[in-house]
């Protein structure tokens, strides 16, 4: 069973109620990689049904990255997680940041993937 801090409405410190959070968050952060390796694999049926430019592949090599990133990122997250207590800072916002503007970048070039043709 996994626990969540709260505060304590008496003592004001922190308080652990059980939960289910770290396994949704674990789970949230895999069907994201899941959803990444989908993603590139299209891509790569597309470019292969059609003639493979090397926007497919720069499509393609977006995906993989961005999935092995978020796979590393679900990792450091569980034994993050796995923690007692908590620690305050439970994910690092440049490593957010990243898979933020990786995600932007592939729908763009997904975008034009399907543009261009």
């Amino acid at each position: 069973m996994t626990y969540v801090r709260a505060k304590d409405a008496t003592h004001g410190g922190p308080l652990e109620l059980p939960g289910l959070q770290a396994e949704r968050t674990d789970l949230s952060w895999t069907r994201s990689s899941l959803a990444f390796l989908v993603n590139g694999a299209l891509l790569l049926i597309r470019g292969e049904i059609y003639a493979p430019t090397s926007i497919h592949l720069a499509a393609c090599t977006i995906a993989f990255v961005l999935a092995f990133f978020t796979m590393l990122m679900a990792y450091r997250r569980r034994r993050t997680l796995a923690l007692r207590p908590l620690p305050e800072d439970l994910a690092s916002p440049v490593a957010l940041m990243l898979v933020g503007g990786g995600t932007v970048i592939l729908g763009l070039v997904i975008l034009i993937v399907l543009v261009v043709g």
